[in-house]
């Protein structure tokens, strides 16, 4: 092959190469994002995480307290004595509600 066709091959392969890393999924770069939250004595948060990352969510209650985040296939029950521990990846962007039923929102979520 000539130096002209060794050029054009670079470039091909360099071209895929970019292509590739701009479809891969995004990874996150950090820990964990942890988050105590208290049924009892709620002033509802706003937290934002990268796509990918890994979140981590306590909450007390000194009550029976149901608690999700909207979004997610997350679930635990709060009761005193006893926190709920949810644990799970942010894997899709939006902005997601953390809830304690019946009534009480504990944070939203900002996923990037």
């Amino acid at each position: 092959m000539d130096e002209k066709g060794n050029r054009g091959m670079i470039r091909w392969l360099l071209l895929v190469l970019m292509l590739a890393g701009c479809s891969a999924a995004p990874t996150a770069e950090t820990g964990p994002v942890v988050l105590n939250l208290s049924v009892d004595n709620s002033s509802p948060q706003r937290t934002s995480v990268s796509r990918g990352q890994q979140v981590e969510i306590t909450v007390t209650s000194t009550k029976d307290a149901e608690v999700h985040v909207h979004g997610f296939d997350v679930l635990a029950t709060a009761s005193a004595g006893k926190p709920a521990s949810l644990k799970f990846v942010a894997d899709r962007t939006g902005t997601f509600e953390v809830e304690a039923h019946p009534d009480t929102l504990l944070a939203q979520l900002v996923v990037r």
